[in-house]
């Protein structure tokens, strides 16, 4: 669709929705993909969107609820009824109702639940005792399950009977207490013969997953064998669902969310609360940890001043180092976080990398550190701050380095996300450690040279 063509179709549903014109406003949804409609919410009022919400049937209002952001889902959810609900979840697929349902205070969801189907809500309930961030949370739990016995004119017949919310990438062979056998491909079977049994032509080389993996390992897998589907199964090896590729992508972006917010000294949480107290209830202990660091820096600065007569000279150039050692440590910790997330940084080589990076840091130091030191020579009259100011930066550089790329593979071997080492306690730590090497080292380099 493209930008202009868009435009005209948000025009147009301003228009039906400020016209009043109820059933013409139907017709109109019914023509444009819930999908976009989804995308259009955040330009319309609270007003309008329930309006078009009212106006959808169960399974579009399922998808554009989905689709949206969290703010606006909670939004919309929280002025629907009971039963309104229960009706649109049944539309939507198992995972996706139990992560909507989910959402809701536990009396709220034990309201929409009672309005469910005994059968939908057995599977619900089962879904949603697991934790959302594992496999459990995130599968789908209507997958083909045959017997060893069925042939592959039965799994035919049996595909074309499933419903549309049925993952069909793999007929997964299980015996009769459902424990995972092995698999067959479609394309396998459509290659076999009609009275072919399953056990027969199944691959036993079965990847599963517990149902309490996190899902980032389940995405890691999913991304490293190109799975259309993974299954899931439980500690008695039980077939209990599969994760889809389509789950991962949310899965991706999830964790992307979450690690960048970490690196900003926020919480993912904050993204849905349209609280004041909420959201700074995240960021604030961040800051304060900074305004920490910042008065270890100006002790730094305090010491530094009673040590050489030429302090005021030297803190001309403070706000270069910081910044230097900044993105230096940043460079560093960006990409040795981004190597762990891929998994491309084995821990046998965490000493091999950190020796790298400290030599590229000192390369650059150096070239920065030259140039720093002739245009303070030009700049100042006295040329001991000049020959003082490039050997400082390089170290510092360096040193900025090391902690940038140790902070996260110290974390990431404690078992915490390497995420927290690209926020606001290693950038405080950063600075305070540049500014102690730059008049450490200026201090003694002009003291040597009397």
């Amino acid at each position: 669709m493209s930008e202009t063509s868009e435009r005209d179709l948000i025009q147009e549903l301003h228009a039906l929705l400020h016209d009043g014109e109820e059933e013409a406003l139907q017709i109109f949804l019914r023509l444009v993909r819930p999908e976009d409609i989804a995308d259009w919410l955040d330009l319309l009022s609270q007003d309008d969107r329930q309006q078009i919400l009212g106006a959808l049937d169960h399974d579009a209002a399922g998808t554009v609820l989905t689709d949206t952001t969290a703010s606006i889902r909670a939004e919309l959810v929280e002025d629907l009824e009971p039963e309104r609900l229960a009706r649109i979840a049944e539309a939507l697929p198992a995972d996706e109702a139990a992560d909507l349902i989910g959402e809701l205070e536990v009396e709220e969801s034990e309201e929409v639940l009672h309005h469910i189907s005994s059968e939908d809500e057995e599977v619900l309930r089962q879904l949603l005792t697991y934790p959302e961030d594992t496999a459990g949370g995130i599968m789908n739990p209507e997958v083909v399950a045959l017997q060893p016995t069925d042939t592959v004119d039965d799994a035919i017949r049996y595909l074309r009977s499933a419903d549309g919310d049925t993952i069909t990438a793999a007929v997964y062979v299980v015996d009769e207490e459902q424990r995972l056998l092995g698999f067959v491909r479609l394309r396998r079977m459509v290659t076999a013969r009609p009275a072919a049994h399953l056990g027969d032509i199944m691959s036993t080389d079965v990847i599963s997953v517990a149902v309490d993996t996190d899902q980032e390992e389940v995405a890691d897998l999913v991304d490293k064998y190109d799975f259309m589907a993974i299954p899931v199964v439980d500690a008695g090896g039980r077939l209990m669902g599969a994760v889809t590729v389509d789950d991962v992508l949310g899965v991706i972006e999830d964790e992307a969310t979450e690690d960048i917010y970490k690196m900003a000294g926020s919480s993912a949480e904050e993204e849905g609360s349209e609280s004041i107290l909420h959201v700074a209830r995240y960021r604030l202990p961040w800051l304060l940890v900074c305004l920490a660091g910042t008065q270890l820096s100006s002790f730094v600065l305090v010491m530094a001043s009673r040590e050489i007569h030429l302090y005021e000279q030297m803190s001309v150039f403070t706000a270069a180092i910081m910044a230097m050692a900044g993105n230096t440590s940043l460079q560093s910790s960006t990409t040795t976080v981004r190597r762990l997330a891929l998994d491309t940084l084995p821990r046998s080589r965490f000493l091999r990398h950190i020796l790298r990076e400290i030599a590229v840091a000192l390369l650059m130091g150096v070239i920065c550190g030259a140039v720093a030191s002739l245009l303070a020579l030009l700049l100042h009259n006295n040329p001991l701050i000049g020959l003082a100011l490039g050997p400082a930066m390089a170290i510092g550089m360096s040193a900025a380095s090391l902690l940038g790329t140790a902070m996260p593979l110290i974390l990431d071997l404690a078992g915490v996300d390497p995420a927290v080492a690209s926020g606001p306690l290693v950038s405080t730590i950063n600075d305070s450690l540049a500014l102690a090497v730059y008049f450490s080292v200026a201090t003694g380099i002009l003291l040597w040279m009397g």
